[in-house]
């Protein structure tokens, strides 16, 4: 269902990361009163939990056929982009009030970026198993793959 909308508005698969981000955004500007009484070790799963969202939002970036190929190296992109826009969340809270940067924020944001790419990979290879996409809709990164049928014996 949400592929046919994904190919007809690409534009929309990159709407649930923002959306995201701006969650992310709008809960490192509160101040240090308005998260009174949330627990330190808390803190960490809370980062983890949301940047594991943020990785899950980056992976719909790319169609499942695509998720077929160089899965691996995809995980690795989306977790550096969720690094990434961890290191620009904790830059943000050195600005706020009772707030700081935090190495180990920036470790909890890496973690849950591997933990969304690896459930999405978990959840694409369920799909491809008990749902295989047609063999045209397999996407291959590689541009000079040559057809099999075209090559003379």
């Amino acid at each position: 269902m949400f592929e046919s909308l994904f190919q007809k508005y690409p534009f929309f698969r990159k709407v649930p990361a923002i959306l995201c981000m701006a969650i992310i955004f709008k809960i490192s500007s509160m101040t240090s009163a308005d998260l009174e009484g949330f627990p330190h070790v808390w803190d960490k799963l809370a980062h983890t939990c949301e940047y594991a969202t943020l990785a899950g939002c980056f992976c719909l970036w790319w169609s499942r056929g695509k998720w077929s190929a160089k899965t691996w190296l995809k995980v690795l992109i989306v977790m550096g982009l969720a690094l990434a826009y961890g290191c620009t969340d904790e830059y943000h809270q050195g600005f706020v009030d009772g707030r700081d940067s935090s190495a180990l924020d920036l470790v909890a944001d890496t973690l849950g970026g591997l933990i969304g790419g690896m459930v999405y990979v978990l959840i694409v290879w369920i799909l491809n198993r008990f749902d295989p996409l047609p063999s045209e809709e397999y996407e291959s990164d590689d541009d000079d793959a040559v057809d099999a049928e075209t090559v003379d014996a």
